[in-house]
């Protein structure tokens, strides 16, 4: 192989992990982007599930009062 054939093979191959990289980095942002928006929901639901223990307990009480009065 002649310098001009090696130099035109190694600038491919740099080419070629150069497109490698980018697509990889693509794909983490895609990964990333996908776990925060589940984040996102997990916390949503969280906080559901924090008012529905709120409006139980709340229900709990109101029940209480009213068993109480009758007696």
């Amino acid at each position: 192989m002649s310098n001009t054939e090696l130099i035109n093979e190694y600038k491919d191959q740099v080419k070629s992990l150069t497109d490698k990289v980018k697509e990889q980095a693509k794909e983490l942002e895609d990964k990333d982007a996908k776990i925060k928006r589940q984040l996102i929901l997990l916390e949503q639901k969280d906080q559901d599930i924090e008012k529905i223990k709120e409006k139980i307990d709340k229900t709990k009480e109101e029940l209480n009062d009213i068993g109480a009065k009758k007696h």
